[in-house]
């Protein structure tokens, strides 16, 4: 029984690992603002969370067989009668992932609102009808007033 569940385990790490990784990547092309790498990343990034998941149903299903409610105090309990000491490791890993992906996350949520909050305040003021600033018209040209463009002959 506990074979099937250190099976699992090993499995949850291993993709939530690879989850980590893939969230520290996804941190550097946000810090570095390398967007075009984003969506790459994403596609992986949406791969990886369907097989955890999958994972994850599995264990929940594992732990509903074996009789055992799914929190906390019932998986400790439950870990503390095993003979394999590694098992009750894996699982205290396993929560150490997961709590470093999900500050990962939180994380690179914050560097994409900042970057949203950024952009939109650079089109705000590239949309604004100040006529004491250059501003840029739809066709990309600088309008510093009515008549005014900035010359290709210059």
């Amino acid at each position: 029984m506990s074979s099937t569940f250190a099976q699992l385990l090993a499995a949850e790490i291993s993709a939530v690992q690879r989850f980590v990784a893939l969230l520290k990547e996804e941190e550097k092309i946000l810090r570095g603002n390398q967007l075009d790498a984003l969506e790459k990343l994403m596609a992986e990034k949406d791969r990886l969370i369907e097989e955890l998941s999958r994972i994850g149903e599995a264990r929940q299903g594992w732990f509903a067989a074996a009789g055992i409610t799914e929190n906390r105090e019932s998986i400790e309990k439950w870990l503390q009668t095993q003979s394999n000491p590694r098992l009750s490791q894996a699982w205290q890993a396993l929560q150490r992932l997961a709590r470093e992906a999900k500050a990962l996350n939180e994380l690179n949520g914050q560097c994409i609102a900042l970057l949203s909050h950024n952009n939109r305040k650079l089109l705000e003021t590239l949309r604004s009808p100040r006529a004491d600033v250059g501003v840029y018209g739809p066709d990309g040209q600088t309008s510093l007033g009515p008549a005014s463009r900035i010359s290709d002959s210059v």
